[in-house]
């Protein structure tokens, strides 16, 4: 006798359908995770990490920035005294033994000063002679000789010329040299000896030596030939 089938499967067991629900809503939850985008704390996050490298970044452009503004200034600073010294060194290799007649006459020996009073400095000086002033085919109504004065007003280096060596007549040019400067000395040696003033008439001295204190240079000392041009016995 053969048994009957059953008319009805079995229906799933409640612990299969559970699970099927809970499988059902993970995933819906991973898919919902996945639509949402980022948390406010993840944006504030990202944003400060953003803020930070912007700000490291603002400052090294500022630091090479200030970097190559410190270098031009002082690239610039130093093209400045290097004219200066420059100017004075032709100047002095040129002095000539040439008497002028608007110093009084007890001084007219003298070829060469360094009194700042005389030459109305705030700080140290020098004053002479100099040749080699061009002028070519004599066009120009003056001498190739030209008096210069170098002195300090307001920590400004200048040069001080005349068109004339006996101009009395106040007229003057004033070249600023070198800023800065806070103080100007000038000493000179003569056959190995120093001298603090020149007061040796009829007479240049062998060497000028100049210090000049600038401010982020400090003290700078140059000795300066000069042309060691005795004078002619004056009549």
């Amino acid at each position: 006798m053969q048994l009957s089938q059953p008319m009805h499967q079995k229906q799933p067991s409640h612990r299969k359908q559970r699970q099927c629900r809970r499988l059902s809503a993970l995933a819906a939850t991973a898919q919902m995770r996945k639509a949402r985008g980022f948390t406010l704390i993840e944006v504030l996050i990202a944003m400060a990490i953003l803020a930070l490298i912007g700000l490291a970044s603002a400052i090294v452009l500022t630091q090479m920035i200030d970097s190559e503004e410190n270098s031009k200034l002082r690239h610039e600073r130093l093209a400045e005294v290097q004219f200066a010294l420059l100017t004075l060194d032709r100047d002095v290799r040129q002095m000539v033994v040439r008497q002028v007649r608007a110093i009084p006459e007890e001084a007219r020996g003298i070829y060469v000063s360094n009194d700042s009073a005389l030459i109305d400095s705030d700080s140290g000086g020098l004053a002479f002679v100099r040749a080699g002033w061009t002028n070519p085919a004599m066009m120009l109504p003056r001498s190739e000789l030209q008096p210069v004065v170098y002195r300090v007003r307001d920590n400004v280096l200048q040069r001080v010329y005349r068109p004339f060596v006996d101009d009395t007549s106040g007229d003057q040019a004033v070249q600023d040299l070198l800023h800065g400067v806070s103080e100007l000395s000038v000493t000179f040696r003569h056959n190995d000896e120093n001298y603090d003033s020149w007061l040796i008439a009829n007479s240049l001295p062998d060497i000028v030596v100049v210090r000049i204190e600038i401010e982020n240079f400090g003290d700078i000392e140059r000795w300066l030939l000069t042309s060691g041009t005795k004078p002619e016995p004056l009549p």
